[in-house]
């Protein structure tokens, strides 16, 4: 078998990789095995090959090697003093997939030793061609740790002070938030999406809501206090992510979602009294009730 020249993909990752005698057994590793040939995670390899640099090669056990021509043809052939043996079910060395512009990866070649004084096994393949797209999954624990801006939180009327038994309103006005970050050494694009709303009015209400409210007078989210007091206001959103590879198009959606918290300053509510008074506040604002 031979393969196209592909000088940008042979320059990408290349060498080998040490790992720590004291990494777990490959075989707990997330994979797929197939009549006893085992294929591993993509995202996994790439993990562990920028976890296990660094290592002495007197006391390396596995060391993992990139590399395109080693195939069933080449089954017999020396490489550092080890064999190559033929490829796991489903791997395919001939034909690098599309990535959306981008360059694939160069096949994952695997071998072990059980003591440092023993001998290299064979090389075996554990992964196939890939694009940086298949172990680029953003995971809901990725998208949590973002610094998602939270959800801004308004209440009316203005001002610190409401009355019972007249509504206080509530609303936001969240839009879509576009972040960048790093995966795996590779930029990534996510967008935050509010979806839901969960509304805490401190006495014991609390209201969940798709819409974000909005100000009188077309206000729909609203609450009304039946004693006077000092609340808490809190808002909860739920956002929803889709994320792509930069330079890429296509966007993934994220499974999971991440939330906010915001608080708004307490505010009290009174109660207004009416009197019968001779003159009004603002003729005479010492009067009787004023």
């Amino acid at each position: 078998m031979s393969l196209s020249p592909l000088p940008a993909v042979l320059a990408a990752i290349t060498g080998l990789v040490l790992l720590p005698s004291d990494f777990p057994p490959l075989l707990d590793l997330s994979g797929e095995s197939d009549d006893g040939a085992f294929q591993m995670n993509a995202r996994q390899v790439v993990e562990d090959e920028r976890a296990a640099g660094g290592q002495s090669p007197e006391v390396r056990l596995v060391e993992y090697r990139r590399m395109a021509e080693c195939d069933p043809l080449s089954v017999g052939v020396q490489i550092d003093g080890s064999v190559c043996v033929p490829l796991s079910a489903g791997s395919d060395l001939s034909t690098p997939p599309g990535c959306e512009g981008l360059d694939p990866l160069l096949p994952v070649w695997r071998r072990t030793r059980t003591s440092p004084t023993a001998p290299w096994g064979p090389w075996e393949n554990v992964l196939g061609w890939t694009c940086p797209q298949d172990y680029l999954t953003f995971t809901a624990e990725d998208f949590r740790r973002l610094p998602l801006t939270p959800a801004p939180l308004h209440t009316q009327p203005p001002g610190g002070q409401h009355l019972v038994n007249l509504p206080t309103i509530a609303y936001t006005t969240a839009t879509t938030q576009t972040l960048t970050t790093d995966l795996l050494g590779h930029p990534i694009e996510v967008q935050a999406t509010p979806t839901t709303y969960t509304w805490d009015f401190g006495d014991g209400t609390v209201v969940t809501t798709t819409h974000p409210g909005a100000p009188y007078p077309h206000h729909d989210i609203t609450h009304t206090y039946p004693r006077t007091g000092t609340w808490t206001i809190t808002l909860t959103t739920t956002w929803t992510g889709h994320y792509r590879l930069t330079g890429t198009t296509t966007w993934h959606p994220i499974t999971g979602t991440a939330t906010t918290t915001t608080t708004a300053p307490p505010l009290t509510t009174v109660e207004l009294r009416t009197y019968l008074v001779p003159t009004d506040c603002t003729t005479n604002p010492h009067a009787f009730a004023c």
